[in-house]
């Protein structure tokens, strides 16, 4: 998919497709605002691609690497509590990547807004 980013109307558009779990992949990102340098519209459209393509998988692995440390510290004995492990450590996987979805959707969304002051 590719979004254009040339006015106000643009900017509406991109909006409505920024959600939590539902937001398509971008294959490219045109900036085109005329209040923008080119060196400014480059980076801001890698920047806008990068959020919406984020799928909040590096802090599900932090958050998982970190219930494994945690886990390894604490050392868990017997079936009940190893499996009261596993499901606390895929727990908090599924949280890092829902807190990772939601950090760069509220960035994006930031992003997006700013853009309005140059437009």
């Amino acid at each position: 998919m590719h979004i254009e980013i040339a006015d106000r109307a643009d900017l509406d558009r991109a909006e409505t497709l920024v959600s939590l779990l539902r937001r398509p992949h971008l294959d490219r990102v045109t900036v085109t605002l005329p209040g923008l340098d080119a060196t400014e519209r480059e980076r801001t459209a890698a920047i806008i691609r990068r959020l919406f393509n984020d799928c909040g998988c590096d802090w599900g692995a932090l958050a998982l690497v970190t219930a494994v440390a945690g886990v390894l510290v604490v050392g868990p004995s017997g079936g009940p509590a190893v499996a009261a492990a596993v499901l606390g450590c895929l727990a908090a996987a599924v949280a890092g990547k829902l807190l990772g979805l939601s950090w760069s959707r509220r960035r994006l969304l930031l992003r997006l807004r700013a853009l309005r002051a140059v437009s």
